[in-house]
């Protein structure tokens, strides 16, 4: 199956590990919003552009393209204005943000991010194998909808990989630390990751940092539980 969104956490990775994250003074704010599928509120794109600052980029930087925000009241107030979305808005922009922090600060041309075969999806497609433990080959591969690729691979995979996420074992140090660096940023954000009214925000907020619960587009919802691994 595709996972789409439900796995951006793992595609996270290489802001961490790359020591991105520290280099521009992320916390569990921009860390949260790395792994979002968020609602296009105004806490979100004003969040996406200052990371996007801190490397040095606007949002003219950014390839996810843009759509009205999934927010119904963040759409009516956009409109009253008279303007229309922009590629903050679209719901992937604070990961798309990440991956753009991760180029800069490791000397990357940005341009093309997106693309199969450039540096930053090369290392979030090896962060991706090595978590899920299954290949992620071209002829499983597809365009997501916010234009990078994405793999089709076992759903067994993806529960592997978040029990992996949420309690590190298997992970090399860096790697554990990583992961648990997002996964609890992602609990203790809740509303960053997904938005008002949102089930993956209600689940989170039900038991506070307990649960980390991440749902993608076409129906593949990932979860765990760090005390339980």
């Amino acid at each position: 199956v595709f996972p789409r969104s439900a796995v951006k956490a793992i595609q996270a990775l290489p802001l961490v590990e790359s020591g991105a994250a520290d280099a521009y003074g992320f916390g569990d704010r921009e860390l949260a919003l790395a792994c979002a599928s968020h609602s296009g509120e105004a806490a979100h794109v004003e969040l996406a552009r200052a990371m996007l600052a801190k490397a040095g980029l606007d949002l003219a930087a950014l390839e996810c393209g843009a759509h009205w925000p999934s927010s119904h009241d963040a759409t009516v107030a956009l409109a009253s204005t008279g303007n229309l979305p922009n590629a903050l808005h679209n719901n992937c922009s604070g990961k798309h943000a990440g991956f753009l922090c991760t180029c800069v600060h490791a000397g990357v041309a940005h341009r093309g991010y997106v693309k199969s075969g450039h540096a930053s999806q090369e290392m979030v497609r090896d962060a991706m194998q090595a978590v899920t433990g299954a290949a992620h080959d071209v002829d499983h591969c597809g365009t997501d909808g916010c234009s990078i690729p994405t793999y089709a691979v076992p759903l067994r995979s993806f529960a592997l990989g978040f029990a992996r996420m949420a309690t590190g074992i298997g992970f090399e140090p860096i790697r554990a630390k990583a992961a648990k660096r997002l996964i609890s940023a992602c609990m203790a954000e809740p509303f960053l990751v997904a938005g008002t009214g949102r089930a993956d925000v209600a689940l989170m907020e039900t038991a506070p940092g307990r649960i980390f619960v991440k749902g993608g587009a076409e129906g593949v919802y990932c979860a765990a539980l760090p005390e339980l691994g």
